[in-house]
């Protein structure tokens, strides 16, 4: 046997079973054959955009990478199981002739064994070649089972992501927006009610991006869908009336900034593995605030505050990230 083939196969097959539990089971994040295909397909997919002007480029990739993800992790499964039974000639044989298998049977049996079809016209040989056959079968089960209950997963995080945007979207279509319709009272106590409600969602939608880490690679085209727009409008809104309103009274306040707080939560969820923060901070123009009278700070001195905030960067490097524009998610 050539124990450098078997060995490259055993490897192969235990690289795609980490990748496959780390992404799938640990929830802390997406294992290195998950993590690498999806930043590759996602610079592409972006720099292409930002080129040629493909506006429904990136609606695609969520999709189709979850399918090339499933698609990799059989293929590898195949392949490393192919190199294990090609390492010695008496692996795999045709029973009805007698004969040993060439490579391109060995393909085709290792397929119909990880898949369970059992077809029989080609058989693991004796000892050690029947438990490997049993083992990669076993592995084949547990793949697939894994994969679909996988994609149920996202689908149903999916659902979620997007009524949490659509929940935040029907604040106000602009920062400046949702401060002006909460401005009546004069102490935001709807705004704080409202927010509050939200609180629990943007942790579990967090959350679950950190558990089905291919959940960023899901891009919604329209603005009023999308759940990065959402929640950095949801965010300047509240930075602009928690630093331009220091007259809170002291539990609206507790509410802003804790549903503040949870917004820069989901920020780190990001930075674990998607995010890098922009290398300066982004500028914001005064036209782009609210045009109230309820603004106790003045507009200088807001602009410096909101411009200050560490997150900022990390805004700035999310929404450049999925494809939208830093002035145009401040305006409508």
């Amino acid at each position: 046997m050539s124990t450098f083939i078997a060995s490259s196969g055993f490897l192969l097959v235990g690289l795609v079973i980490y990748d496959a539990v780390k992404t799938t089971l640990s929830a802390t994040g997406a294992g290195p054959i998950t993590g690498w295909l999806g930043r590759l397909v996602w610079f592409v997919a972006l720099g292409l955009q930002r080129r040629l002007g493909w506006k429904g480029l990136l609606g695609s990739v969520g999709p189709w990478l979850t399918v090339g993800l499933i698609t990799v992790w059989i293929g590898l499964v195949w392949l490393g199981w192919w190199l294990v039974f090609s390492s010695h000639e008496v692996a795999v044989f045709h029973p009805a002739s007698g004969t040993y298998a060439n490579p391109v049977e060995r393909l085709y049996f290792v397929g119909y064994t990880l898949t369970t079809l059992g077809y029989g016209d080609f058989v693991a040989g004796t000892g050690k070649w029947q438990v490997l056959a049993v083992l990669a079968a076993a592995n084949g089960f547990f793949l697939l089972t894994l994969a679909v209950t996988y994609i149920l997963s996202v689908m149903s995080a999916l659902v979620q992501k997007r009524q949490l945007a659509l929940s935040i979207h029907t604040l106000g279509p602009t920062p400046a927006g949702i401060v002006s319709r909460f401005e009546e009272s004069g102490n935001f106590e709807e705004l704080a009610r409202q927010v509050d409600g939200l609180k629990a969602s943007i942790i579990t939608v967090g959350q679950q991006h950190l558990a089905y880490p291919i959940l960023h690679y899901y891009h919604q085209p329209a603005p009023d869908q999308a759940l990065p727009v959402a929640l950095f409008r949801l965010y300047q809104s509240l930075a602009i009336v928690c630093y331009g309103h220091e007259s809170l009274s002291p539990s609206v306040r507790f509410q802003l900034e804790s549903t503040l707080h949870a917004l820069n939560d989901f920020l780190a969820v990001l930075e674990h593995d998607f995010l890098q923060p922009a290398r300066q901070a982004p500028r914001i123009d005064a036209a782009w605030l609210p045009a109230t009278a309820f603004l106790e700070t003045p507009p200088e001195r807001l602009l410096q505050d909101l411009e200050q905030l560490e997150s900022q960067r990390l805004w700035l490097a999310f929404i450049r990230k999925d494809g939208w524009d830093w002035k145009a998610v401040w305006c409508r």
